[in-house]
């Protein structure tokens, strides 16, 4: 690169730089401002659009990039840091550049070139900002106290993620998705979480009847909810220790969070001189005032619209890298940004709730909205329907037709009157029950199917990805995008792959695969095994002969095998019995292997390794089924998210229906088996 580009690469050790640290002047350079995901997605753009120009990535956070859009799953718990990285491309590219830890300042608009805080200068071709929001923090008193904190970025998730363990009590302050998703991954069972809404949920954009609802599902998580609450203040020595609402009520808290919106960083372009309202002017190729400067995603405003979800910010940068590596023949017939939908989904485990499409129904005579409640299973759903075509939906709980639903809106679907009969009736508007429903899998959609609605994704992409050998969720992800924004995308990616949705991210894995593997070699052991000879003589250690001849140890170690079986059998319950809700169902797979393990090392003191005659042989010899076929179970369990075999889920179907199978056998033999005992 040029000298100013060579000056930033020899920076200190903050720094982490990745492709070509030279460039020829012939050569174009394309620099990009921010690197959040719409900053990443540019880069990546601009490198598959251009064959000859230098793209550089400047960021002024520490570290690789990472996926911010997913950053209250990872504090909820349900990823791991590593799954948040972001990268431009996952192997070096020639022609990429990154500078993190780099703070831009200024801009010379005359002489093309950016400067970092620290004086260095680097030149540009053409310029992407994509510098995003910053948190909007209240102007009250005592905000500025230690604990208060706006969640913004990783090192607030972990800064959170530490609060979480050690604050009593904790206030959510915003009820928009961020404040609800925050308030639910706070939760634990030693602390309580405290959710102000000053207004609505969602920012108002839900009805009355749709906001109980999901209010309710809060509340059944244990997060207080308080509607028309306002801070006022906050007050401590130190760190925060109350807060006083709006109504006078004063709350202890030990921790506070900021979930209170977000406003467009315009500083850089303010600085330089370009045109801004609320947020960077941009035309409908998101060009600036300025001709060789763009702007994209949270920053950038368009018609007096700004974005703050991560698919228009997408759509945004897919438009503008096109623009920026267009000859100006080829810029003329590019379509231009016409604006995005503001669809929210909230990314709370267990409370599915989505709006999409238009969903305001003020000052519209012609608009229908239909209704589908049940208060019992916590299901809200309502239809947006004007002049026969399907506009838009909110919906609160679980629906197995979601997906069809956004498919359908955002083409324009018709309805019929037929179908929307069937829908304020049975929730549902392409089929009348729920195993109906299950019948429509997606490998059943057409290939026009958009599976990934942040990255505009197809059905049929992925299936070409598939069919070139992209086996697991990783590979497909970087092929395809699908599933790198938001996530909720990856279970309907993994029933294309034959992959069992529940378990993608088990929960335990390790855990339960060693387990499976310690207690198959203990059923062939005590399967294949010569068992140890029968001898009334001192040969036979004391303790031996207690646990296998006496009688009372024996009844012992036989009522313990007993108890352990029935546990191992009552476990099971939680997952076949749904008003059973405590704990996630990973840590009751893990205990039930536990049991299991342990109920093997039992039958080995109560038998001795033998295998007995008759009724005992045939009672040991299903125990021994049962167990191997469960460990054989847990070993598929733990292992399927790396396996991609096609045919490795029928197997772990067949081996847990011979488990059961067996499992119905065991009471009746023990039964016997006690009988004969004491008969006898």
């Amino acid at each position: 690169m040029t000298e100013a580009v060579s000056g930033l690469c020899e920076s200190q050790n903050q720094e982490n730089t990745t492709g070509a640290h030279t460039s020829d002047l012939s050569y174009p350079t394309f620099v990009v401002v921010g690197a959040g995901p719409v900053g990443v997605r540019c880069a990546q753009r601009l490198l598959d659009y251009s064959s000859d120009a230098q793209v550089v990535l400047v960021g002024d956070e520490e570290g690789e990039p990472y996926n911010r859009v997913r950053l209250s799953q990872y504090l909820a718990d349900n990823l791991e840091q590593s799954e948040l990285n972001n990268p431009v491309t996952h192997a070096p590219h020639p022609r990429l550049a990154e500078f993190h830890n780099r703070k831009i300042i200024d801009i010379d608009r005359q002489n093309k070139r950016i400067i970092d805080d620290q004086g260095q200068q680097l030149p540009y071709t053409k310029l992407i900002l994509a510098t995003g929001s910053v948190a909007a923090r209240p102007e009250i008193p005592g905000v500025h106290l230690d604990n208060i904190i706006s969640f913004r970025s990783l090192e607030d998730a972990q800064t959170l993620i530490e609060l979480r363990q050690t604050a009593n009590t904790i206030v959510v302050v915003g009820a928009g998705a961020l404040g609800l998703e925050t308030a639910a991954a706070l939760k634990t069972s030693n602390n309580r979480v405290v959710l102000l809404a000053r207004g609505g949920l969602l920012g108002n954009r839900l009805s009355d009847t749709a906001e109980s609802y999901l209010s309710a599902a809060l509340s059944a998580l244990q997060v207080e909810v308080l509607a028309g609450a306002q801070l006022e203040e906050c007050s401590g020595k130190d760190a925060v220790e109350r807060i006083v609402l709006s109504s006078g009520e004063t709350i202890d808290a030990d921790g506070v969070v900021l979930c209170t919106g977000i406003k467009p960083e315009t500083t850089l372009a303010e600085k330089c001189g370009l045109d801004t309202k609320r947020g960077v002017s941009v035309s409908p190729y998101l060009l600036t005032s300025d001709p060789d400067i763009y702007a994209v995603g949270e920053c950038a405003e368009y018609n007096e619209q700004l974005y703050q979800l991560v698919r228009p910010g997408f759509e945004q940068a897919e438009i503008c890298s096109r623009h920026v590596c267009a000859t100006t023949d080829q810029a003329r017939a590019l379509p231009p940004y016409q604006g995005s939908s503001n669809d929210i989904q909230l990314k709370i485990s267990h409370i599915p709730c989505f709006l999409i499409g238009s969903t305001n129904s003020s000052n519209d005579p012609n608009l229908r909205v239909l209704t589908f409640e049940n208060r019992f299973r916590g299901l809200c759903r309502e239809l947006y329907v004007r002049k026969g075509k399907l506009i838009g939906a909110v919906v609160v709980g679980a629906w197995e037709e979601s997906h069809s639903l956004k498919q359908a809106i955002a083409d324009d679907a018709d309805v019929s009157e037929l179908q929307l009969e069937s829908f304020c009736e049975q929730g549902n508007l392409w089929q009348e029950t729920r195993e109906q429903t299950r019948e429509q899998t997606l490998k059943q959609q057409p290939d026009s199917y958009l599976v990934c609605q942040c990255n505009g994704v197809s059905k049929g992409e992925l299936c070409t990805a598939i069919a070139g050998g992209k086996r697991n969720l990783q590979d497909l992800e970087i092929e395809t995008n699908a599933g790198s924004a938001c996530g909720s995308c990856r279970p309907l990616m993994a029933e294309l792959l034959d992959i069992p949705a529940p378990n993608l991210v088990m929960r335990h894995a390790r855990g339960i695969l060693v387990i499976s593997i310690l207690s198959l070699v203990l059923i062939a052991i005590a399967a294949f095994s010569p068992p140890p000879p029968v001898s009334d003589s001192v040969q036979v250690s004391w303790y031996l002969k207690k646990l296998w001849y006496d009688n009372f140890w024996k009844q012992v170690s036989g009522y313990t095998l007993l108890a352990l079986c029935v546990m191992t059998a009552s476990l099971s319950l939680r997952k076949r019995w749904q008003k059973i809700k405590a704990g996630h169902l990973d840590h009751w797979r893990y205990i039930h292997s536990l049991i299991g393990f342990a109920a093997l090392l039992v039958l080995v003191v109560h038998t001795g390794f033998r295998l007995g005659e008759n009724l005992n042989l045939a009672l040991m010899l299903v125990f021994l089924a049962a167990t191997c076929t469960g460990s054989l179970v847990g070993v598929f369990m733990a292992r399927n998210h790396h396996w991609t075999d096609i045919k490795l889920r029928e197997h772990r179907k067949w081996w847990s229906r011979v488990h059961y199978a067996l499992l119905w056998a065991l009471p009746v033999l023990l039964f016997y088996h006690i009988l004969a005992v004491y008969y006898f």
